[in-house]
C-alpha cells in the first residue's frame, strides 16, 4: 500500500470516528476509534534510524491499591519441600533486548518483559523497545525498534508517545500478532496494533482509542477471546478510583475495518481491581457464544477469595453488553495466604538482593499476567493418568504471597469448568499451591501449560546472598495435586539492581508454542552488573519429556 493510501485512509478515519456514538443510558462507553491506518511493513520500519533516547526514565513507585492487612495466616498448600525431580529441560536460551543485546543501550527501567511466540517469530517488547527473533535459532530479526514506531502512520499521540507498559500476544486462532501500548498523557488513548499476516515484519492495522474517562488508566492487560480483545486498566485520579474494562471488537479489527468499536465499562468499584481477562492459548477455541471470563484480586474483602467476571457482548447490539460480577458479587474460594511485603502493603519493596542494601518490589497485589485459557479435548482427558476433569476448560494464574518463612512463595492456580458456555460461576478451582521449598523470594511470576495438562511456572529468585536469577518450576498431571518439582534455572544473575525506585517490573511472560502445543518460551529480567539502568533480559524454550 503506498503512502499516500494510507494517509488517505487515516484521513476518512478520522472524519468517520470524530463522530461520537451515543452509549444509552448505561454504565459503559461505547466508541469509534480515534484514528485508523496501515503501516508499512515493520521489516522496513526497522530499518529506519531510531531516535536516540537521551537521560534515562526511571519509572514511578507502583500506583498502589489500598487493601487492609488481615493477618498472618498459616498457608494451607504451601509446599516447602521437593520430592519430585524436574521432568522438564531447559532448550534454546538467549539472550533478549537489553544490556548485551547488540546495538542497544539501557534508557529506562524497569523493562516490564514482555514476550509471545508466533509460528516462526518471537516478538519480545521491554516498555520502550522490542525486536523480532527467529524462533528456530534465536538469533534477532531486527535490532530493537523503539515501541511507538509502528503507529507512524497513525500520526498524533500513538505515534508521539512512547509511555511503557505494553502487551504484545499471538492471536493463535488468527494467527496474528497483537501489540498495545497506552499514551500516558492526556487525553489517554490505548493503541492497538494486529498484524495483516502471521509474520511480525509484516504490516499491521493501526487504531488509536479513548481510554481512562478522563482518569490515569495504569496497569492495562489484554486477553484474546474468540469474541473480542478484552483489556482491563486500574484507573487512577490522585488516588485508586477503580477499574476499567474494555472489549475491543475483534473480527473488524482483524480485517482492518475502521469502525471497530471499543466498549468500557464504567460501573465498576474502588473494592475491586487489577482484572485479568482470559487468553485463548489452545489450540481449540472455548464455544463461540461463550462469554469472555475474568478474574481479580480483592480490594476489600478477604485472602481467602478471588472474584470472578463476564462480558457478554453482541457487536450487533453493543449498547446492551453486560458485565456481571460487579462490586465483588461473583467469588470463588482459594486457600487462604499472607500477602507478601506485609504488613499492610500488598506488595512493596521486600525483596532482599546480594551486594546492595536496596530492596525490590513484589507487586503482590497484582494477579499476574496472563489468565491462560486451554480447553481439552475428551479423548486427551479419558486417557490422561491421572484423568482429568473430562472433557474441561481450564484457566491459570498466579501471584506471590508470604511463606511461613517471612520469605516469598509463588502462588499458582489452576480452575476448570465443563466444555460448554458455561456461566462464570461454574468455574472451579482444581488445584493450586505455594511454591517455597526454600528460604529464597519467588515472585513476578506466569505460567502456561501444554497439550497433555504439563504447567510450567517461570519466575525470578533472588535472596540476600545471590543475585535475582530467572527459573521455572512445573508439574506433569501425573505429580500429586498441587505441587511443583524441582526448578530449572535459566540463567542466574551476576549483578543486583540498585536504587530505580525498587522496581522490578509489572509482568514477565510464559507462553506455549502453537507449533507444537508442548514447548513452553519464557522471558524475564535479571542484572550482569550492579549498576543502575543497567538490566539485561533472557528468551528461553523448556519443554517436558512426556510431551510430543
Amino acid at each position: 500500500m503506498t503512502k499516500s493510501k494510507v494517509l488517505g485512509l487515516s484521513m476518512m478515519a478520522l472524519l468517520i470516528c470524530a463522530l461520537p456514538l451515543c452509549a444509552q443510558d448505561s454504565p459503559k462507553e461505547v466508541n469509534r476509534p480515534v484514528a485508523f491506518a496501515v503501516s508499512p511493513p515493520l521489516r522496513e520500519l526497522a530499518k529506519l534510524p531510531q531516535a536516540p533516547v537521551y537521560g534515562f526514565h526511571q519509572a514511578n513507585p507502583v500506583h498502589q491499591v489500598p487493601k487492609p492487612y488481615a493477618g498472618r495466616v498459616v498457608d494451607p498448600v504451601e509446599q516447602n519441600v521437593v520430592n519430585q525431580p524436574a521432568n522438564y529441560t531447559v532448550g534454546l536460551n538467549v539472550i533478549g533486548v537489553g544490556n548485551g543485546f547488540p546495538g542497544y543501550s539501557v534508557p529506562d527501567a524497569p523493562p516490564d518483559t514482555q514476550m509471545d511466540v508466533g509460528d516462526t517469530q518471537i516478538v519480545q517488547w521491554v516498555n520502550v523497545s522490542y525486536a523480532v527473533f527467529d524462533k528456530a535459532t534465536g538469533n534477532p530479526l531486527t535490532g530493537a525498534i523503539q515501541g511507538n514506531v509502528i503507529w507512524s502512520s497513525l500520526g498524533g499521540a500513538c505515534a508521539s508517545f512512547n509511555s511503557g507498559d505494553i502487551i504484545v500476544l499471538y492471536d493463535r486462532m488468527a494467527h496474528r500478532w497483537f501489540l498495545s501500548q497506552p499514551v500516558f498523557s492526556p487525553p489517554y488513548m490505548t493503541c492497538i496494533a494486529v498484524s495483516t499476516s502471521s509474520d511480525a515484519l509484516g504490516t499491521y492495522y493501526l487504531y488509536a482509542y479513548p481510554q481512562g474517562s478522563g482518569l490515569f488508566p495504569d496497569y492495562p492487560k489484554f486477553g484474546v477471546w474468540p469474541n473480542g480483545y478484552y483489556q482491563n486498566s486500574n484507573l487512577f485520579s490522585q488516588s485508586f478510583v477503580r477499574p476499567q474494562p474494555c472489549v475491543y471488537d475483534r473480527a473488524k479489527i482483524l480485517v482492518g475495518d475502521p469502525s471497530a468499536l471499543q466498549v468500557c465499562f464504567t460501573n465498576l468499584t474502588g473494592s475491586e481491581d487489577t482484572l485479568q481477562f482470559a487468553n485463548v492459548e489452545s489450540p481449540t477455541a472455548p464455544p463461540a457464544n461463550e462469554d469472555a471470563f475474568a478474574i481479580g484480586s480483592l480490594g476489600d474483602v478477604d485472602s481467602s477469595h478471588l472474584s470472578l467476571y463476564s462480558i457478554h457482548i453482541d457487536w450487533n447490539n453493543p449498547n446492551g453488553a453486560t458485565i456481571t460480577g460487579v462490586g465483588n458479587s461473583q467469588l470463588i474460594s482459594i486457600p487462604n495466604f499472607t500477602p507478601s511485603c506485609g504488613p499492610g502493603n500488598y506488595g512493596g519493596a521486600c525483596v532482599p538482593q546480594l551486594g546492595t542494601s536496596d530492596m525490590l518490589d513484589s507487586l503482590g497485589g497484582f494477579l499476574m499476567h496472563p489468565f491462560a485459557y486451554w480447553e481439552d479435548q475428551p479423548l486427551l482427558n479419558a486417557t490422561a493418568t491421572p484423568p482429568l476433569p473430562a472433557p474441561a476448560q481450564h484457566f491459570l494464574i498466579g501471584h506471590d504471597v508470604q511463606a511461613a518463612g517471612g520469605n516469598i512463595g509463588v502462588r499458582w492456580y489452576e480452575f476448570t469448568a465443563p466444555v460448554r458456555a458455561v456461566p462464570v460461576t461454574a468455574l472451579n478451582l482444581f488445584q493450586s499451591g505455594t511454591y517455597a521449598p526454600d528460604s529464597n523470594y519467588r515472585w513476578m511470576d506466569s505460567m502456561a501449560r501444554d497439550k497433555v495438562g504439563d504447567i510450567l511456572v517461570g519466575y525470578s529468585e533472588s535472596s540476600s546472598t545471590i543475585h535475582p536469577a530467572i527459573n521455572v518450576a512445573g508439574r506433569t498431571i501425573s505429580d500429586p495435586l498441587g505441587t511443583l518439582e524441582a526448578e530449572a534455572n535459566i540463567i542466574n544473575g551476576t549483578g543486583s539492581q540498585p536504587d530505580t525506585s525498587n522496581r522490578w517490573g509489572d509482568y514477565s511472560a510464559m507462553r506455549i508454542d502453537s507449533s507444537d502445543n508442548c514447548t513452553f518460551w519464557y522471558s524475564t529480567e535479571y542484572y550482569q552488573v550492579t549498576q543502575r539502568f543497567d538490566w539485561s533480559t533472557r528468551i528461553a524454550s523448556a519443554k517436558f519429556s512426556n510431551c510430543h
